[in-house]
C-alpha cells in the first residue's frame, strides 16, 4: 500500500499541472491584488510572471499619457502570468467597460500580444465582443485600430480585422469599486482572461513577449513589455506519466512476489 500511496501522490502532482491557476471571474484576489486603501494593494503574488502599475487620478481634463481624461480613462495596472496550459491576463482601470463610442466617450480596447517585442502585435484578445468579434476570442490580427494620438505614441487599440484562432475566457466588472491604492475615493474596474497557449501555435515559448491594453481613444495605456518566453514541455510528457507509474506498481508487485 505504501507504493500505491506514493503513486497516488505522484499522479495528483502530475494532474495538478493541468489545473487552472485562476478563476476567471474578474475578482483579482487570487492574483494577490487587494482593496485595503494602501499602495500595497497593487502588488500581486510573487509567482506572477510580470506586471506594471501606473495609478493616476484627477478629473476629465487631467493629463494622462499621451492624452487626457483623468480617472475615467486611467489604465492603472496590468498583470501577466502563465502555466503549461494557459496565459492569464488581469487589468485594473478607471475606465468603465460599458462605455460606448460617441461624443467625447470612447469604448474599451482589446488586449494586444506582441511576440518578439517588435511592435507587430500578432494576436489580440477581444474583451467585450465589439466590431462583430467574439468576446474572449483570440484573433490573428491583420488590422488594429488606432487612437487619437498617433500609433507611435499609443500602441494598438481594438481589433478591426483578423482570423479567429480559438476561444479563451474573459470576464470584467461593470460596477466601479473604491478603496484601492493611494487614491481611495477613485473607482476601479477589473478584467481577467485565460487563453489556451496552444492557440498561439509556434509563437508560444519561442520569444519574450509583451502585452498591451488601452481604450479606443488611447488617452492612457499600459504595456507589460518583457514577459519571459515559456519553455513548454511536450504534451506527451504528461500523458506518459500514468503509464510510467503503472510500471512502478508492476515492478513493486514482482519484488514482493
Amino acid at each position: 500500500m505504501r507504493t500505491l500511496s506514493v503513486v497516488a501522490g505522484l499522479l495528483a502532482s502530475g494532474l495538478s499541472l493541468q489545473a487552472s491557476a485562476y478563476s476567471i471571474d474578474a475578482n483579482l484576489a487570487d492574483w494577490g491584488v487587494t482593496r485595503t486603501g494602501s499602495m500595497a494593494d497593487w502588488t500581486p503574488n510573487v509567482s506572477v510572471k510580470a506586471w506594471v502599475v501606473e495609478d493616476q487620478t484627477g478629473g476629465i481634463n487631467t493629463r494622462l499619457t499621451p492624452g487626457y481624461g483623468g480617472q475615467a480613462y486611467d489604465v492603472e495596472a496590468l498583470y501577466v502570468d502563465y502555466d503549461v496550459q494557459y496565459l492569464y491576463l488581469a487589468l485594473v482601470t478607471g475606465h468603465n467597460p460599458l462605455t460606448q463610442n460617441g461624443g467625447n466617450h470612447y469604448a474599451p480596447g482589446d488586449f494586444a500580444i506582441d511576440f518578439g517585442r517588435n511592435g507587430s502585435y500578432e494576436f489580440g484578445l477581444e474583451t467585450t465582443g465589439s466590431n462583430g468579434k467574439t468576446k474572449g476570442g483570440l484573433y490573428v490580427v491583420s488590422q488594429w485600430g488606432t487612437g487619437l494620438w498617433g500609433a507611435a505614441n499609443e500602441g494598438p487599440t481594438s481589433i478591426l480585422a483578423g482570423d479567429l484562432s480559438g476561444l479563451g475566457e474573459m470576464a470584467y466588472t461593470t460596477t466601479g469599486v473604491a478603496n484601492m491604492g493611494g487614491h481611495a475615493a477613485d473607482t476601479h474596474f477589473f478584467y481577467e482572461a485565460r487563453i489556451p497557449v496552444a492557440l498561439f501555435g509556434t509563437y508560444w515559448g519561442a520569444d519574450d513577449f509583451g502585452v498591451h491594453w488601452t481604450m479606443s481613444c488611447a488617452n492612457d495605456s499600459l504595456k507589460v513589455d518583457s514577459v519571459p518566453g515559456a519553455s513548454v514541455p511536450e504534451p506527451g510528457t504528461l500523458a506518459l506519466l500514468p503509464l510510467g507509474l503503472l510500471g512502478m506498481i508492476g515492478l513493486a508487485r514482482r519484488r514482493r512476489a
